[in-house]
């Protein structure tokens, strides 16, 4: 992968890991209910749950979304190497774009949880 894709990608990793926090938390409280304080369910707490449990779903949807963007942007050569154990050649997989992508994604996601931990909540 150049390096302005490495580049561009790992900005989106970066903001996508940090608003995937807030946007997971939403859709938790959707799915459990957090907001009915009487334990007496409605009809729209089931909406409600049902949108969360969508809303998780899509999340998933889009990160494999995101996935598949990395794989076809990512170097499509395999290494082939040559096993020194059993005397045949192996493939190996390019993984590294993908790992460096994930990394982002959780350095974004830590760097939310932080500010929220550390700047957002003992300030209320």
């Amino acid at each position: 992968m150049k390096w302005w894709k490495r580049l561009l990608f790992s900005a989106v990793s970066l903001v996508l890991g940090f608003v995937s926090l807030d946007y997971l938390i939403y859709a938790f409280r959707l799915l459990t209910d957090a907001r009915n304080q009487t334990g007496e369910y409605a009809k729209e707490d089931i909406v409600g749950q049902l949108l969360g449990a969508f809303l998780f779903f899509l999340w998933f949807v889009i990160l494999s979304f995101y996935y598949y963007v990395l794989r076809k942007s990512s170097n499509q050569i395999d290494l082939v190497e040559w096993d020194e154990k059993t005397g045949k050649s192996r493939v190996r997989k390019k993984w590294f774009d993908i790992l460096l992508q994930a990394a982002f994604l959780v350095t974004g996601i830590f760097i939310r949880w932080c500010y929220l931990m550390f700047i957002y909540l003992p300030a209320r």
